[in-house]
């Protein structure tokens, strides 16, 4: 299983094509939110996602990959600038272990409650000390990628 992992792009695309040409074995594109595109847009018509805060109505609030145990959502309606726990209660409730949200634009992996939280952080904009990055998911690895498609940073998935 490959995925790749993706947020608040805020309407870079080359970004997102860039990543699909690279990464073109992948099992499953995800986004989580703030593209700034429409669902018709060809950047991002191949990815699973949700809607931003800075994106229309046309994608959905949150998703649930039930096969999986995978929750996936932008972040802000769970207030994760202020703290995780009510995106694992919701991920929990939903029958997940793992939540992948954006929002924050800073990457980060905590696990609250038995749920793991995962941000890949911005592909576009960080808002931290550490590049823009996007995440790759294989089997239980977790590889985050800079803008240059180099590898920053290495986790493994527990669980």
């Amino acid at each position: 299983m490959k995925w790749v992992v993706v947020s608040d792009n805020h309407g870079m695309s080359p970004i997102l094509t860039d990543i699909k040409s690279i990464h073109h074995d992948a099992d499953r594109f995800i986004h989580l939110g703030d593209s700034e595109f429409t669902r018709e847009n060809p950047e991002i018509r191949d990815y699973v996602a949700v809607r931003g805060n800075c994106d229309g109505p046309w994608f959905e609030q949150t998703r649930v990959l039930k096969e999986d145990g995978v929750f996936l959502t932008h972040g802000h309606l769970y207030a994760v600038n202020a703290g995780r726990e009510k995106l694992a209660a919701a991920a929990k409730e939903a029958g997940c272990s793992l939540a992948l949200y954006g929002h924050t634009h800073v990457r980060q992996i905590e696990e609250i409650e038995g749920v793991i939280c995962i941000n890949p952080g911005s592909v576009a904009q960080s808002r931290s000390e550490e590049p823009e990055t996007y995440l790759v998911i294989q089997d239980d690895r977790l590889t985050f990628y800079d803008q240059q498609h180099r590898i920053y940073a290495q986790a493994q998935l527990k669980g």
